[in-house]
Protein backbone atom coordinates (compact mmCIF):
# COMPACT_ATOMS: atom_id res chain seq x y z
CA UNK A 1 0.00 0.00 0.00
CA UNK A 2 1.22 3.08 -1.25
CA UNK A 3 1.69 5.24 2.43
CA UNK A 4 2.18 9.03 0.98
CA UNK A 5 -1.23 10.58 -0.66
CA UNK A 6 -1.89 13.31 -2.17
CA UNK A 7 -3.18 16.33 -0.41
CA UNK A 8 -6.73 17.14 -1.72
CA UNK A 9 -7.86 20.74 -3.18
CA UNK A 10 -11.03 21.93 -3.86
CA UNK A 11 -13.38 24.81 -3.56
CA UNK A 12 -16.77 25.62 -1.97
CA UNK A 13 -19.02 28.12 -0.65
CA UNK A 14 -15.92 30.63 -1.36
CA UNK A 15 -13.84 28.39 0.95
CA UNK A 16 -10.59 27.84 -1.19
CA UNK A 17 -8.90 24.38 0.53
CA UNK A 18 -4.87 24.48 -0.12
CA UNK A 19 -2.07 22.41 1.66
CA UNK A 20 -0.66 24.69 4.49
CA UNK A 21 3.11 25.90 4.28
CA UNK A 22 3.19 22.54 7.38
CA UNK A 23 2.30 19.42 5.55
CA UNK A 24 -0.33 18.08 7.69
CA UNK A 25 -0.21 14.35 5.78
CA UNK A 26 3.58 14.12 5.67
CA UNK A 27 2.99 14.60 9.99
CA UNK A 28 -0.05 12.12 9.98
CA UNK A 29 2.57 9.40 8.18
CA UNK A 30 3.91 7.85 11.28
CA UNK A 31 0.50 6.60 11.42
CA UNK A 32 0.43 4.26 8.48
CA UNK A 33 1.97 1.02 9.52
CA UNK A 34 -0.64 0.82 12.52
CA UNK A 35 -3.68 1.45 10.62
CA UNK A 36 -2.35 -0.70 8.01
CA UNK A 37 -2.34 -3.40 10.54
CA UNK A 38 -5.83 -2.57 11.71
CA UNK A 39 -7.21 -2.84 8.29
CA UNK A 40 -8.78 0.85 8.77
CA UNK A 41 -8.32 4.12 7.25
CA UNK A 42 -8.97 7.89 8.69
CA UNK A 43 -10.04 10.90 6.71
CA UNK A 44 -9.01 14.47 7.99
CA UNK A 45 -10.03 17.87 7.14
CA UNK A 46 -8.62 21.03 8.59
CA UNK A 47 -10.12 24.38 7.96
CA UNK A 48 -8.03 28.00 9.35
CA UNK A 49 -8.75 31.33 7.89
CA UNK A 50 -11.52 30.27 5.06
CA UNK A 51 -8.52 27.91 4.05
CA UNK A 52 -8.54 23.75 4.30
CA UNK A 53 -6.39 20.69 3.73
CA UNK A 54 -7.29 17.35 3.88
CA UNK A 55 -4.97 14.25 4.77
CA UNK A 56 -6.10 10.49 4.32
CA UNK A 57 -3.79 7.96 6.31
CA UNK A 58 -4.35 4.38 6.40
CA UNK A 59 -4.92 1.84 3.82
CA UNK A 60 -7.81 3.06 2.05
CA UNK A 61 -7.94 6.12 -0.22
CA UNK A 62 -10.72 8.11 1.57
CA UNK A 63 -11.39 12.29 0.35
CA UNK A 64 -13.37 14.29 1.01
CA UNK A 65 -16.36 13.02 -1.08
CA UNK A 66 -15.94 9.91 0.83
CA UNK A 67 -19.62 8.81 2.13
CA UNK A 68 -19.68 7.55 6.09
CA UNK A 69 -22.08 7.41 8.67
CA UNK A 70 -21.55 10.34 11.37
CA UNK A 71 -23.42 8.35 13.86
CA UNK A 72 -25.03 10.22 16.69
CA UNK A 73 -23.76 13.50 14.97
CA UNK A 74 -27.28 13.01 13.62
CA UNK A 75 -28.55 14.34 16.72
CA UNK A 76 -27.30 18.13 16.22
CA UNK A 77 -29.69 17.91 12.99
CA UNK A 78 -32.91 16.52 14.32
CA UNK A 79 -31.95 19.61 17.52
CA UNK A 80 -32.18 22.07 14.01
CA UNK A 81 -35.21 20.77 12.97
CA UNK A 82 -36.87 20.96 16.22
CA UNK A 83 -35.69 24.53 16.51
CA UNK A 84 -36.56 25.65 13.00
CA UNK A 85 -40.19 24.50 14.55
CA UNK A 86 -39.88 26.53 17.54
CA UNK A 87 -39.66 29.37 14.95
CA UNK A 88 -42.33 28.91 13.32
CA UNK A 89 -44.61 28.35 15.97
CA UNK A 90 -45.96 25.03 15.52
CA UNK A 91 -44.21 23.82 19.16
CA UNK A 92 -42.40 25.00 22.13
CA UNK A 93 -39.51 23.81 24.12
CA UNK A 94 -41.46 23.89 27.11
CA UNK A 95 -44.26 21.65 25.50
CA UNK A 96 -44.98 18.09 27.13
CA UNK A 97 -44.04 15.34 25.10
CA UNK A 98 -47.63 13.70 25.16
CA UNK A 99 -49.19 16.85 23.38
CA UNK A 100 -47.77 15.19 19.92
CA UNK A 101 -46.92 11.24 21.09
CA UNK A 102 -49.52 8.73 21.84
CA UNK A 103 -49.06 6.87 25.11
CA UNK A 104 -45.87 5.01 25.37
CA UNK A 105 -44.33 2.35 27.68
CA UNK A 106 -42.16 3.26 30.51
CA UNK A 107 -42.14 6.94 29.08
CA UNK A 108 -43.80 10.00 31.07
CA UNK A 109 -46.25 12.31 29.39
CA UNK A 110 -45.49 14.97 31.05
CA UNK A 111 -41.46 15.03 29.95
CA UNK A 112 -40.49 18.07 27.73
CA UNK A 113 -39.17 18.84 24.69
CA UNK A 114 -36.38 20.37 25.66
CA UNK A 115 -35.57 17.45 28.16
CA UNK A 116 -35.02 15.04 25.19
CA UNK A 117 -32.96 18.07 23.43
CA UNK A 118 -30.78 18.13 26.70
CA UNK A 119 -31.01 14.83 27.93
CA UNK A 120 -32.56 15.05 31.07
CA UNK A 121 -35.80 12.57 30.69
CA UNK A 122 -34.06 10.01 32.93
CA UNK A 123 -35.59 7.71 29.78
CA UNK A 124 -34.15 4.15 30.08
CA UNK A 125 -31.87 3.63 26.71
CA UNK A 126 -33.59 2.24 23.41
CA UNK A 127 -30.40 1.81 21.97
CA UNK A 128 -26.94 0.94 22.44
CA UNK A 129 -26.45 -1.97 25.00
CA UNK A 130 -27.26 -4.56 21.59
CA UNK A 131 -26.45 -2.41 19.08
CA UNK A 132 -24.04 -4.86 17.56
CA UNK A 133 -26.17 -7.35 18.14
CA UNK A 134 -28.87 -5.59 15.89
CA UNK A 135 -26.60 -4.81 13.43
CA UNK A 136 -26.19 -8.39 12.00
CA UNK A 137 -29.78 -9.06 12.86
CA UNK A 138 -31.30 -10.34 9.53
CA UNK A 139 -34.53 -10.86 11.24
CA UNK A 140 -37.36 -8.67 9.42
CA UNK A 141 -39.91 -9.36 12.24
CA UNK A 142 -36.94 -7.53 14.26
CA UNK A 143 -37.42 -4.44 11.84
CA UNK A 144 -41.29 -4.59 11.59
CA UNK A 145 -41.49 -4.50 15.30
CA UNK A 146 -42.88 -1.39 17.23
CA UNK A 147 -38.98 0.18 18.84
CA UNK A 148 -41.29 2.50 20.94
CA UNK A 149 -42.61 -0.35 22.95
CA UNK A 150 -39.60 -2.04 23.84
CA UNK A 151 -38.36 1.49 25.72
CA UNK A 152 -37.00 -0.07 29.19
CA UNK A 153 -37.72 1.36 32.48
CA UNK A 154 -36.76 4.95 33.08
CA UNK A 155 -34.15 5.70 36.43
CA UNK A 156 -36.09 8.32 38.48
CA UNK A 157 -32.89 9.51 39.70
CA UNK A 158 -31.50 10.36 36.50
CA UNK A 159 -34.62 12.57 35.67
CA UNK A 160 -33.57 16.34 35.58
CA UNK A 161 -29.55 15.46 35.10
CA UNK A 162 -27.96 14.88 32.66
CA UNK A 163 -27.86 11.32 31.35
CA UNK A 164 -26.92 10.78 27.42
CA UNK A 165 -29.53 8.51 25.67
CA UNK A 166 -30.13 7.92 22.22
CA UNK A 167 -34.29 7.22 23.31
CA UNK A 168 -34.50 11.27 23.63
CA UNK A 169 -33.93 12.04 19.82
CA UNK A 170 -35.75 8.17 18.54
CA UNK A 171 -38.90 9.94 20.26
CA UNK A 172 -38.06 13.86 19.35
CA UNK A 173 -37.45 12.26 15.21
CA UNK A 174 -41.87 10.58 15.92
CA UNK A 175 -42.74 14.17 17.09
CA UNK A 176 -41.40 15.80 13.93
CA UNK A 177 -43.16 13.60 11.89
CA UNK A 178 -46.03 14.08 14.03
CA UNK A 179 -46.04 18.14 13.45
CA UNK A 180 -45.03 17.61 9.75
CA UNK A 181 -46.97 14.36 8.79
CA UNK A 182 -43.92 13.80 6.80
CA UNK A 183 -41.34 11.55 7.37
CA UNK A 184 -37.71 12.70 9.46
CA UNK A 185 -35.76 11.53 6.26
CA UNK A 186 -37.67 13.78 3.90
CA UNK A 187 -37.54 17.18 6.33
CA UNK A 188 -33.56 16.72 6.77
CA UNK A 189 -33.49 16.56 2.84
CA UNK A 190 -35.96 19.42 2.26
CA UNK A 191 -34.60 21.48 5.40
CA UNK A 192 -30.70 20.57 5.87
CA UNK A 193 -29.64 19.25 3.48
CA UNK A 194 -30.78 21.34 -0.15
CA UNK A 195 -30.33 24.64 1.51
CA UNK A 196 -27.28 23.86 2.60
CA UNK A 197 -26.14 22.25 -1.09
CA UNK A 198 -24.92 19.62 0.96
CA UNK A 199 -24.87 16.79 -2.55
CA UNK A 200 -23.72 14.15 -0.62
CA UNK A 201 -25.26 13.66 2.63
CA UNK A 202 -28.24 10.89 2.83
CA UNK A 203 -30.90 10.48 5.34
CA UNK A 204 -29.34 6.90 5.61
CA UNK A 205 -27.32 4.57 5.05
CA UNK A 206 -27.64 1.92 2.77
CA UNK A 207 -25.54 -0.24 0.69
CA UNK A 208 -26.44 1.43 -2.54
CA UNK A 209 -24.58 4.82 -2.06
CA UNK A 210 -22.22 5.94 -4.26
CA UNK A 211 -18.47 6.41 -2.53
CA UNK A 212 -19.37 4.53 0.93
CA UNK A 213 -16.44 3.87 2.80
CA UNK A 214 -15.84 0.13 3.34
CA UNK A 215 -17.31 -0.16 7.49
CA UNK A 216 -14.83 -2.48 9.05
CA UNK A 217 -15.80 -4.37 12.13
CA UNK A 218 -12.80 -6.14 14.03
CA UNK A 219 -10.44 -5.66 11.43
CA UNK A 220 -13.07 -7.56 9.13
CA UNK A 221 -15.14 -5.77 5.68
CA UNK A 222 -18.70 -5.71 6.73
CA UNK A 223 -20.16 -4.05 3.81
CA UNK A 224 -22.25 -7.84 3.46
CA UNK A 225 -23.98 -7.21 6.78
CA UNK A 226 -25.10 -3.52 5.61
CA UNK A 227 -29.06 -3.04 6.32
CA UNK A 228 -30.71 0.41 5.53
CA UNK A 229 -33.17 -0.93 8.07
CA UNK A 230 -30.30 -0.90 10.81
CA UNK A 231 -30.09 2.65 10.19
CA UNK A 232 -33.37 4.01 8.83
CA UNK A 233 -35.25 2.48 11.96
CA UNK A 234 -32.48 1.28 14.50
CA UNK A 235 -30.32 4.69 14.62
CA UNK A 236 -32.76 6.73 13.31
CA UNK A 237 -33.09 10.26 14.17
CA UNK A 238 -30.58 9.50 16.70
CA UNK A 239 -27.92 8.53 14.10
CA UNK A 240 -28.91 7.78 10.61
CA UNK A 241 -27.37 10.33 8.60
CA UNK A 242 -24.46 9.51 5.89
CA UNK A 243 -22.25 12.47 4.92
CA UNK A 244 -18.63 13.56 3.68
CA UNK A 245 -16.06 15.90 4.61
CA UNK A 246 -16.97 18.52 1.91
CA UNK A 247 -20.58 18.54 2.96
CA UNK A 248 -19.99 18.86 6.94
CA UNK A 249 -18.27 21.33 5.96
CA UNK A 250 -20.75 23.25 4.19
CA UNK A 251 -22.98 21.96 7.07
CA UNK A 252 -21.14 24.26 9.50
CA UNK A 253 -20.74 27.48 7.33
CA UNK A 254 -24.07 27.41 6.12
CA UNK A 255 -25.32 27.28 9.66
CA UNK A 256 -23.01 29.65 11.39
CA UNK A 257 -22.08 32.00 8.78
CA UNK A 258 -24.73 32.52 6.35
CA UNK A 259 -27.42 31.57 9.02
CA UNK A 260 -28.93 29.31 6.78
CA UNK A 261 -30.52 26.66 9.11
CA UNK A 262 -31.41 29.16 12.35
CA UNK A 263 -32.06 32.69 13.11
CA UNK A 264 -29.52 34.43 15.18
CA UNK A 265 -31.69 34.21 18.23
CA UNK A 266 -32.09 30.52 17.87
CA UNK A 267 -28.74 29.61 17.16
CA UNK A 268 -27.96 31.51 20.68
CA UNK A 269 -30.24 28.68 21.88
CA UNK A 270 -28.69 25.96 20.05
CA UNK A 271 -25.22 26.60 21.79
CA UNK A 272 -26.61 27.39 25.40
CA UNK A 273 -24.96 25.40 27.89
CA UNK A 274 -26.37 25.38 31.53
CA UNK A 275 -24.59 23.19 34.04
CA UNK A 276 -23.43 20.28 31.43
CA UNK A 277 -21.34 20.07 28.42
CA UNK A 278 -24.19 19.23 26.06
CA UNK A 279 -26.53 21.66 25.19
CA UNK A 280 -29.78 21.21 22.60
CA UNK A 281 -27.88 18.68 20.53
CA UNK A 282 -24.62 19.72 20.67
CA UNK A 283 -21.22 19.29 22.68
CA UNK A 284 -18.78 22.17 23.87
CA UNK A 285 -15.29 21.89 24.34
CA UNK A 286 -12.40 23.77 25.24
CA UNK A 287 -11.23 26.94 23.81
CA UNK A 288 -14.45 27.60 22.26
CA UNK A 289 -14.66 24.48 20.49
CA UNK A 290 -18.26 22.72 19.75
CA UNK A 291 -19.56 19.98 17.94
CA UNK A 292 -20.65 16.48 18.22
CA UNK A 293 -18.87 12.95 17.65
CA UNK A 294 -20.71 9.24 16.27
CA UNK A 295 -19.79 5.60 16.71
CA UNK A 296 -21.53 3.38 15.15
CA UNK A 297 -20.80 -0.61 13.58
CA UNK A 298 -18.07 0.10 10.98
CA UNK A 299 -18.00 4.04 11.21
CA UNK A 300 -16.52 6.67 13.50
CA UNK A 301 -16.43 10.53 13.32
CA UNK A 302 -15.27 13.40 15.67
CA UNK A 303 -15.92 17.49 14.73
CA UNK A 304 -14.62 20.64 16.50
CA UNK A 305 -16.33 23.94 14.82
CA UNK A 306 -15.02 27.06 16.41
CA UNK A 307 -18.32 29.86 15.99
CA UNK A 308 -15.47 32.79 16.76
CA UNK A 309 -12.92 32.10 13.81
CA UNK A 310 -14.88 29.21 11.81
CA UNK A 311 -11.67 27.21 12.62
CA UNK A 312 -12.99 23.34 12.11
CA UNK A 313 -11.61 19.77 12.34
CA UNK A 314 -13.12 17.00 11.03
CA UNK A 315 -12.02 13.08 11.55
CA UNK A 316 -13.78 10.40 10.34
CA UNK A 317 -12.83 6.61 10.48
CA UNK A 318 -14.16 3.56 8.49
CA UNK A 319 -14.53 1.29 12.67
CA UNK A 320 -16.44 2.12 15.80
CA UNK A 321 -13.55 3.49 17.09
CA UNK A 322 -11.17 6.48 16.05
CA UNK A 323 -7.80 5.07 16.40
CA UNK A 324 -5.21 6.95 18.26
CA UNK A 325 -8.46 9.56 18.89
CA UNK A 326 -6.63 11.34 21.63
CA UNK A 327 -2.92 11.75 20.00
CA UNK A 328 -4.81 12.32 16.91
CA UNK A 329 -6.68 15.19 18.42
CA UNK A 330 -3.89 16.62 20.07
CA UNK A 331 -1.99 16.67 16.44
CA UNK A 332 -4.42 18.20 14.70
CA UNK A 333 -5.09 20.94 17.05
CA UNK A 334 -1.54 21.61 17.84
CA UNK A 335 -1.56 22.01 13.80
CA UNK A 336 -4.43 24.42 13.64
CA UNK A 337 -3.05 26.89 16.07
CA UNK A 338 0.91 26.50 14.43
CA UNK A 339 2.46 24.65 17.24
CA UNK A 340 5.03 21.90 16.95
CA UNK A 341 3.98 18.63 17.75
CA UNK A 342 6.77 16.46 19.34
CA UNK A 343 4.92 12.90 19.34
CA UNK A 344 6.76 9.90 17.97
CA UNK A 345 6.36 6.22 18.19
CA UNK A 346 8.96 3.68 19.02
CA UNK A 347 9.92 1.33 16.06
CA UNK A 348 11.37 -1.50 18.80
CA UNK A 349 8.62 -1.79 20.44
CA UNK A 350 8.02 -5.44 20.43
CA UNK A 351 11.77 -6.00 21.67
CA UNK A 352 11.73 -3.05 24.11
CA UNK A 353 8.69 -4.48 25.78
CA UNK A 354 8.86 -8.14 25.36
CA UNK A 355 8.89 -8.63 28.88
CA UNK A 356 5.65 -7.47 29.17
CA UNK A 357 4.02 -9.84 26.85
CA UNK A 358 1.41 -12.45 28.96
CA UNK A 359 -1.90 -12.42 30.85
CA UNK A 360 -2.92 -10.40 32.87
CA UNK A 361 -6.17 -10.34 35.39
CA UNK A 362 -8.18 -7.01 35.73
CA UNK A 363 -9.70 -7.17 39.62
CA UNK A 364 -10.53 -3.42 40.24
CA UNK A 365 -14.19 -2.08 41.14
CA UNK A 366 -15.97 -5.15 41.40
CA UNK A 367 -15.25 -6.34 38.41
CA UNK A 368 -12.77 -9.42 37.33
CA UNK A 369 -11.59 -9.10 33.49
CA UNK A 370 -9.00 -11.84 31.43
CA UNK A 371 -6.74 -9.41 29.82
CA UNK A 372 -3.57 -10.12 27.42
CA UNK A 373 -0.56 -8.43 26.02
CA UNK A 374 0.54 -10.93 23.02
CA UNK A 375 2.81 -10.03 19.69
CA UNK A 376 1.53 -10.48 16.13
CA UNK A 377 2.82 -9.62 12.62
CA UNK A 378 5.99 -7.37 14.52
CA UNK A 379 3.71 -5.49 16.22
CA UNK A 380 2.30 -5.62 20.19
CA UNK A 381 -1.77 -5.89 20.83
CA UNK A 382 -3.91 -5.63 24.02
CA UNK A 383 -6.71 -8.24 24.37
CA UNK A 384 -9.73 -7.70 26.38
CA UNK A 385 -13.60 -9.48 26.31
CA UNK A 386 -12.99 -10.11 22.92
CA UNK A 387 -11.43 -6.95 21.99
CA UNK A 388 -7.90 -6.88 20.41
CA UNK A 389 -6.21 -3.32 19.61
CA UNK A 390 -3.04 -2.66 18.42
CA UNK A 391 -0.77 -0.79 20.85
CA UNK A 392 2.14 1.66 20.38
CA UNK A 393 4.81 3.52 22.45
CA UNK A 394 6.00 6.73 22.54
CA UNK A 395 7.17 7.04 25.95
CA UNK A 396 9.96 5.32 28.11
CA UNK A 397 7.50 1.93 29.64
CA UNK A 398 4.46 3.44 28.52
CA UNK A 399 2.10 1.93 26.23
CA UNK A 400 -0.89 3.17 24.46
CA UNK A 401 -3.89 1.08 22.76
CA UNK A 402 -5.28 2.29 19.48
CA UNK A 403 -9.38 3.32 20.31
CA UNK A 404 -9.96 2.54 24.07
CA UNK A 405 -8.09 5.21 26.12
CA UNK A 406 -6.04 2.11 27.57
CA UNK A 407 -2.66 3.29 29.05
CA UNK A 408 -0.15 0.56 30.14
CA UNK A 409 2.87 1.42 32.04
CA UNK A 410 5.66 -0.66 33.10
CA UNK A 411 6.08 -1.16 37.29
CA UNK A 412 9.72 -1.61 37.64
CA UNK A 413 9.10 -2.54 41.55
CA UNK A 414 6.66 -5.36 40.40
CA UNK A 415 7.58 -6.89 37.42
CA UNK A 416 4.69 -8.90 37.09
CA UNK A 417 2.19 -6.01 37.24
CA UNK A 418 1.25 -2.83 34.93
CA UNK A 419 -0.36 -0.13 35.97
CA UNK A 420 -3.64 0.35 34.11
CA UNK A 421 -4.98 3.70 33.34
CA UNK A 422 -8.58 4.49 31.37
CA UNK A 423 -10.35 7.51 31.33
CA UNK A 424 -9.49 8.32 34.95
CA UNK A 425 -9.42 5.34 36.70
CA UNK A 426 -5.73 3.72 37.90
CA UNK A 427 -5.36 0.46 39.03
CA UNK A 428 -3.15 -2.06 38.78
CA UNK A 429 -3.16 -5.42 36.57
CA UNK A 430 -1.39 -8.64 37.16
CA UNK A 431 0.29 -11.15 35.60
CA UNK A 432 -1.51 -14.74 35.77
CA UNK A 433 0.64 -16.82 32.80
CA UNK A 434 3.41 -15.47 31.17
Amino acid sequence: MKYIKSILFFIFLGISLIGYTQNLQSQLEKYNPYLEELNQGIAILVQQNGKATVANIGKYNFNEHTVFNIGSATKKMTAILILQEVENGTLKLSDSIGTYLQDIKNVDASLTIKSLLSHRSGLGEIVGGNFEKEFYNKNDSFYNSDFLNKIPENNPKKNGKFSYCNTNYILLGHILEKVNDKSFFDLLQERIFTPCDMTTSYPYVSKKLKNLATPIHKQQDVSSYLDYRFFAKYAYAAGSVASTLNDITKFYNHLFQHKTLLSKESLELFTSFDDADYGLGIMKFNNGYIGHGGNNIGYSFREYYNPENQNLILVFSNARFIPFNKMLKEELFNFINGETTNITFNNNITSDFKAVIGKYLFDSHGMKINMEILEKNNHLYFSAQGAEVILISKEVGKLYNGGFGVELEVNHEKPNELIFRQNGLETTIKRIKS
